[in-house]
């Protein structure tokens, strides 16, 4: 691949990138205005943003076979369209029409963040890891962005038309898409730095990946930074509004820098998860970070600042190893794509997990300090399972040369 047709395929993967960030964090900072326009109860009000996580679960595999009959590029397509027809969907009706509408956004973005890594493993395997901390920041990026926006629109044009607005990103990314990462697709143009495999013989499912202890490592691995990463999320302003006194107001300023924060170490880490053999260290190193975050809260409150700054680092920092380590243990691009969608699976049901059990020990035992420990042992179950995740093996597929040294 030339360097400019390089350049503008990144481009494409940012723009993609920017659809799948922000359509979800478009609806929290309004989610008050939503419950009371449309009548939504509390558990319908969780819905809207646990749902899209389940989904990151559940449709997974369904992504997964949707790039093997489609192509990975083609199907990025069908998931753009889905996220820009949820967009639009879900500010229509009432209760039933805005869950639906989310579901369909959190079906699209499950295509992209199952496939877009496979596209790049495919294309840029020499610098994988470098895209893929690209992908991730713009996912941070798209997060903060129409967290930080959408009050403002919502307030000058109500908050259907400020939601339904995320919308125009999408014929952005597709025209970015269908240029650089489509027509090269259907045309074999470019020089990818490995050459394109077929899917092996025999190999018409993923299920051989659940057989595999480095499979179930990076599963593990992501299951536990997005388990910390939403329930930091979803508690963090009520934590700070019990443990130091704060207003709302100010537990919102701290999620906002919490979000911000994630930017730098989303760009920088993918270079550092290259370093073979430490690249589990940097997942232990990771889990300290969102430890000392947890226990900064309870423990000196107070320096909040402190604590969303070094948990935005972190998660930063989570996501991009998580997604840059399964695009190196794969072999080739299908094996990525059956990595990322049982890593996927099992990660994001244990991720939408999180918040419930936090807020069920927050409420059963009347404090922070049991569902301190659990965010604890999330971190310890990162840092156990990075060490085996980051051992320096190739997964490939059953049929692939040489030995399977995962």
């Amino acid at each position: 691949m030339s360097g400019r047709a390089s350049l503008l395929t990144i481009l494409a993967v940012v723009l993609v990138a920017l659809n799948l960030g922000g359509a979800i964090a478009a609806v929290p900072p309004v989610l008050e205005d939503l419950q009371a326009a449309v009548g939504l109860t509390p558990a319908q009000a969780a819905l809207m943003t646990s749902l899209p996580v389940l989904l990151f679960a559940l449709a997974a595999p369904l992504a997964a076979r949707l790039g093997r009959r489609l192509g990975p590029g083609r199907a990025v397509l069908v998931g753009l369209a889905l996220i820009a027809v949820g967009t639009l969907v879900r500010v229509l009706g009432g209760p039933l029409v805005l869950l639906l509408g989310t579901a369909v956004v959190g079906l699209g973005i499950t295509v992209g963040n199952v496939l877009v890594p496979v596209v790049i493993k495919r294309d840029f395997a020499g610098r994988a890891s470098r895209v893929t901390g690209f992908f991730t920041a713009t996912l941070a990026v798209g997060a903060a962005l129409t967290s930080a926006l959408t009050v403002p629109l919502a307030q000058l044009m109500g908050w259907r038309a400020a939601l339904a607005l995320w919308a125009v990103l999408v014929p952005v990314a597709v025209v970015g898409w269908v240029r650089h990462v489509v027509r090269r697709e259907r045309d074999g143009a470019g020089e990818p730095a490995r050459p394109h495999t077929p899917v092996p013989a025999g190999v018409h499912e993923d299920r051989f990946v659940w057989r595999l202890p480095t499979a179930w490592a990076l599963a593990v691995a992501l299951g536990s930074q997005s388990a910390l990463y939403y329930s930091l999320t979803t508690w963090l302003p009520t934590i700070l509004v019990d443990r130091a006194g704060v207003t709302h107001a100010v537990g919102g300023t701290a999620m906002a820098l919490y979000q911000i924060t994630a930017i730098p170490t989303a760009l920088t880490i993918a270079g550092f998860a290259r370093m073979r053999p430490r690249q589990g260290w940097i997942g232990v190193l990771i889990a300290l970070a969102w430890t000392v975050m947890v226990a900064g809260l309870l423990l000196a409150p107070a320096a909040w600042p402190v604590w969303a700054v070094v948990g935005g680092l972190a998660q930063g920092a989570g996501f991009t190893y998580a997604l840059t380590l399964i695009v190196l243990r794969g072999h080739d691009e299908h094996v990525v794509r059956a990595l990322n969608a049982m890593a996927q699976l099992v990660g994001y049901t244990i991720g939408a997990a999180g918040p419930f059990a936090v807020g069920w020990l927050a409420q059963s035992t009347g404090g922070w300090g049991a569902p301190g420990l659990l965010l604890v042992a999330l971190a310890l179950s990162l840092a156990t399972s990075s060490l085996a995740a980051g051992r320096d093996v190739v997964v490939r597929a059953p049929s692939g040369r040489g030995p399977d040294p995962s």
